[in-house]
């Protein structure tokens, strides 16, 4: 029965992933394998005095936008051009959007927010490739901050040897977010400080558990309620400790690895079925919603768990914001007292967590293009802008000084009323954060030198003592999807693994039975991908000398 429960909670994670691959099987079945559009680059010319019409489907979070915001129309006048903007929602994205395409509605210019759609829409000749000369000549700036920050960006943007599109980077990805401790609870249990090694956590989990933190006289508490559902972060920490992605690829001896099949996710999992047999893990952990994940985050707020993996962001502790993590708990208990928490060490002294990497998305264009192709010349131009002008970044994101923003030494930009409300910020497009990619008219971030000059200094001082770049844990391609036939196994051996994974820790199967999991993990297209993987890795190399990757980088990068 308790295996049934797990099966039926982690479909609902399926649903949501399966969105995107049921959309693109019904549109394989229906368009074949696109031939390939040629433009004679060398022959294409932009004149900055001619207006270009452009149809732009930007990032899907601004559903509530309109046309004609001052951000649009400052940006149509500084490149002469005159934008349709498309604005949708996320569920648009995943589920109409393939649609949309199918019917032959392709914009100038879209956004691909992971390789697979990258893939997918070049092998059914939606996108346009653009040869890296023609990037490297028109945004020669833009592609030197690329491959300084996010190298591996390019690989998004790969299929079959060509590349179609601009890859983009926001430096904000590569700063890990830590935990948050109860540092009330652990005063209450004895413990003067946030847990630095995982033997620390685990003796602060387990006085969470049987030392009654609360002080209600009830065995009512846990440690920790992951999200099993998230297999980006659930166990992470821990997972790092131990220099281990699960569900990644990784570099090992110079070969390409899944680290969701190493021995060393054995051992992770044999602690965690310890830990959850002992009663720190909390039971609810394999139910957790996907998207919104209440029930860690419920469970945090109200009293029964006393660390919670998420939310660990320097805004969490913003007693400002009446919607902050330190303003929600306060509020429902006066005497709670958060923490952020250093990533645990483990044995050998590894410590850090997954994160997705700077690099970011891709921003492909139209195959019609190639009837037009000057205004993917004038698109690249408005990208090396948006890189190397910070007046211009700063308004296409964050609008006009003095109407929309204001800059203050202690708080850093600022929106002004009303703009600071979010629903009038989404409407007008503005976006405070300036090392992420998501701005709609400013889909690339601007250098972290730059944007660091606007945030406030207590945030760069918590970022350089709980965020250090060194405890960031990268796939070594960026993002799993780069690997080709993801689209055919990736889905299905996820969910297998997740599946198995918390049986093993619930105690529902023997921790051998991992091993077990590592056959059937080859056996139903692992092998496949794996000898993709160790291809794209020569793959990248050479796409790394084509657009210039300094050694440095390179080096970075493995």
């Amino acid at each position: 029965m308790r295996a049934k429960k797990i099966l039926v909670g982690l479909a609902v994670f399926a649903g949501f992933s399966a969105a995107f691959a049921v959309a693109d099987w019904q549109l394989r079945q229906r368009k074949p394998v696109a031939e390939t559009v040629v433009v004679d680059w060398d022959s294409v010319e932009d004149d900055p005095q001619q207006k270009l019409y452009i149809s732009w489907m930007s990032l899907p979070r601004y559903p509530m936008a309109r046309e004609g915001t001052w951000i649009e129309e400052m940006m149509e006048e500084r490149f002469n051009v005159e934008f349709e903007p498309l604005f949708i929602s996320h569920m648009a994205y995943l589920r109409r959007r393939p649609l949309i395409f199918a019917g032959g509605d392709v914009p100038d210019v879209f956004y691909d927010g992971d390789p697979v759609i990258v893939q997918r829409d070049a092998h059914h000749g939606f996108a346009l490739e653009v040869p890296y000369e023609v990037i490297l000549k028109h945004a020669p700036n833009y592609v030197r901050y690329l491959n300084e920050y996010a190298p591996h960006a390019w690989l998004y943007a790969h299929w079959n040897g060509r590349n179609y599109g601009i890859p983009t980077y926001g430096t904000i990805l590569g700063y890990p977010h830590p935990g948050v401790w109860r540092m009330d609870w652990l005063r209450k249990v004895g413990i003067d400080k946030a847990p630095e090694t995982l033997d620390e956590m685990y003796t602060a989990l387990w006085k969470f558990r049987h030392e009654d933190p609360d002080g209600n006289g009830v065995k009512d508490t846990y440690g920790w309620c992951p999200n099993a559902q998230a297999w980006f972060n659930v166990f992470g920490q821990v997972f790092g400790a131990y220099g281990i992605l699960p569900y990644d690829w990784m570099l090992k001896d110079g070969e390409v690895v899944w680290g969701g099949a190493l021995p060393e996710s054995k051992q992770v999992l044999g602690l965690l079925r310890q830990w959850y047999a002992e009663g720190l893990i909390d039971p609810d952990f394999v139910i957790c919603q996907v998207k919104s994940s209440p029930i860690p985050y419920q469970k945090f707020i109200s009293g029964t768990n006393g660390f919670i993996v998420t939310g660990g962001s320097y805004e969490s502790f913003d007693q400002r914001n009446k919607a902050s993590l330190v303003s929600v708990i306060t509020e429902l208990h006066p005497e709670a007292e958060l923490a952020p928490g250093r990533f645990p060490a483990g044995p050998a002294g590894h410590r850090g967590t997954r994160i997705w990497s700077n690099a970011a998305h891709v921003f492909a264009f139209g195959a019609h293009l190639a009837e037009t192709p000057e205004k993917v010349i004038r698109m690249l131009k408005i990208f090396e802008a948006l890189g190397t002008d910070e007046e211009l970044f700063l308004a296409s994101r964050m609008g006009e000084e003095g109407t929309h923003w204001e800059f203050d030494d202690d708080l850093g930009l600022q929106l002004i009323p009303p703009y600071d409300e979010r629903n009038a910020a989404q409407k007008h497009v503005l976006n405070l954060v300036l090392n992420a990619a998501s701005g709609f008219f400013s889909p690339c971030a601007i250098r972290p030198e730059i944007a660091d000059k606007y945030l406030a200094p207590a945030h760069l001082e918590y970022r350089s003592t709980y965020q250090k770049p060194e405890w960031g844990i990268p796939d070594v391609f960026g993002k799993v999807d780069v690997v080709p036939s993801s689209i055919k196994y990736l889905r299905d051996l996820r969910n297998l693994q997740m599946t198995v994974y918390a049986e093993i820790v619930r105690g529902d199967r023997e921790l051998d039975y991992f091993d077990t999991f590592v056959e059937q993990w080859m056996t139903l297209g692992g092998a496949e991908m794996l000898v993709e993987a160790q291809e794209l890795l020569q793959t990248r190399d050479e796409i790394f000398q084509r657009v210039g990757v300094s050694q440095v980088a390179m080096a970075g990068s493995k």
